[in-house]
């Protein structure tokens, strides 16, 4: 009898050995989901076995009051079938653990269940790194849609394997399937085929990184300029098998750059057209002083004073061109008082009515009452005005109709004002070149009207846009800002 309790004594404790052995927690469940026996592993963080013995078990091990939505050996219990669910447990501490929870019946000699083994894997350093990885994952995923530029990943056959946001943006794309598996060069340059001096391309040759500059004409925005850059992306082998793509649209650095070269060119011009001015008006005025003193001392035959006057009208255009040519160099300073931008644009219309009713021009005019008194240079302004008006009169030859309007913009806090005629009407090509200084489409024109006009504009800290189509008409549309403060007047 003594050596059959010592037996079992001994079978006991290698049974507890081999439990405990197996690193991983053990619980015995009864029917009212109490615990009836834990291994040391449980025992390290959720109490002694005296201490829990006969307790529930999601009291011990979840801190509820109810047993758990999924629990596993409710589960068991219910069909006898294995059952395994991922939850979270707590320690004596009140620390969080993350468990894989498996239950298994345990039957009696009629086969029916009494007890539910229910082993405990912890997972607990497994899930901390999963949740470090997917912080990390998602930090990255944030920079990564974060960058303004476009990021795209591609594989060797030019197929988009991933995207940021910037993408979307650059190429306008509503939603990441739009590209997705489908070839680089035709969802973004809308190529059949590979581009031209594909960077990407040279990069999967070389495995060094590469540059290039695209430019993509759009049928809605004009011109665009991209900058790719591409660096290689290898496997475990060492081998390329993707490469990322880094495309920075440039175009607004490319024409602040040919704006910048521009103003240099305009700035020398403006110098040279200075000095050709200064050594013009000299002789200009002796021409003008001789043709007026022989008119004016002498009797002269009628043919002769004809041709003198001739000569002093023709000063008289040569003197405008160089007050012009000196304007470019150097503008006159611009003097803001708050005045009433409806007199100005009468006033202009009121000078120029004469020249419209001897070409056969109807000239109307909607002009709002409720224009309010801006900030302006009443001559300056008019002058510009003028210049639009005899712009539209030289366009309509053989007569037409010219229409002014001005109205308050109060969404935008501006005032409007158009110029709309039905004369030739300007090409495309000539439209982008307009208010460029020496450019004319007319025979007899110097090319400073528009350029010197939008300088005016611009010191006003308005809008000047021009809207034509060839044999139907031109608008100018002038957009000048409402001004309400001192301290706005200041600024200007």
């Amino acid at each position: 009898m003594m050596e059959d309790t010592k037996a079992i004594d001994q079978s006991s404790q290698e049974l507890k050995a081999i439990l405990d052995g197996i690193g991983e927690g053990i619980s015995v469940i009864d029917k009212d989901l109490k615990i009836v026996w834990v291994n040391s592993i449980i025992e390290k963080w959720a109490g002694s076995l005296e201490d829990i013995r006969g307790k529930n078990c999601y009291r011990v091990y979840q801190k509820t009051d109810a047993p758990c939505e999924h629990c596993p050996t409710v589960k068991t219990f219910e069909t006898g079938k294995i059952g395994k669910v991922r939850q979270h447990a707590y320690d004596t501490q009140g620390n969080i653990k993350y468990f894989e929870f498996i239950s298994a019946p345990m039957v009696d000699g009629d086969r029916k269940i009494q007890t539910v083994v229910e082993l405990a894997v912890d997972l607990t350093e497994r899930v901390e790194i999963e949740h470090k990885l997917k912080e990390t994952k998602d930090n990255l995923q944030a920079v990564f849609d974060g960058i303004g530029d476009g990021i795209s990943v591609i594989n060797k056959d030019c197929q988009v394997l991933r995207v940021n946001h910037g993408i979307l943006q650059m190429f306008n794309k509503r939603d990441f399937s739009g590209l997705l598996g489908k070839k680089c060069f035709t969802e973004y340059f809308k190529n059949a085929d590979i581009c031209d001096n594909c960077p990407a391309q040279r990069t999967f040759k070389t495995g060094n990184s590469s540059h290039a500059t695209k430019i993509y004409q759009r049928m809605d925005k004009g011109r665009t300029v991209f900058e790719i850059s591409t660096f290689p992306i290898k496997d475990s082998q060492g081998q390329i098998n993707r490469v990322v793509e880094h495309i920075r649209n440039v175009t607004d650095t490319i024409k602040l750059e040919d704006q910048l070269l521009y103003q240099e060119r305009l700035a020398a011009t403006g110098e040279l057209a200075a000095g050709i001015a200064h050594e013009i008006r000299n002789p200009l005025s002796n021409i003008t002083a001789s043709a007026q003193l022989c008119m004016s001392e002498y009797k002269l035959p009628e043919p002769v004073k004809k041709y003198l006057q001739i000569v002093l009208r023709n000063a008289q255009n040569a003197n405008l061109i160089i007050k012009d040519l000196l304007d470019l160099a150097k503008p006159n300073e611009i003097s803001f008082k708050f005045n009433s931008i409806r007199k100005v644009i009468l006033s202009a219309c009121s000078l120029i009515r004469p020249k419209c009713s001897k070409q056969g021009v109807r000239l109307t005019q909607r002009i709002s009452r409720r224009l309010p008194s801006i900030l302006l240079d009443e001559k300056r302004l008019e002058e510009v005005f003028l210049n639009f008006i005899l712009n539209a009169l030289d366009a309509m030859p053989e007569g037409g109709k010219l229409a002014i309007t001005a109205y308050p913009n109060s969404e935008n806090n501006e005032v409007v004002i158009n110029f709309l005629d039905t004369g030739s009407g300007i090409s495309s090509e000539s439209s982008n070149r307009l208010f460029q200084p020496f450019f004319t489409t007319k025979n007899d024109g110097v090319g400073l009207g528009l350029y010197l006009a939008r300088q005016v504009i611009s010191y006003h800290k308005g809008k000047i846009g021009i809207e034509s189509k060839v044999g139907q008409g031109t608008k100018v549309i002038v957009k000048l800002p409402i001004s309400r403060t001192k301290e706005e007047k200041q600024e200007l």
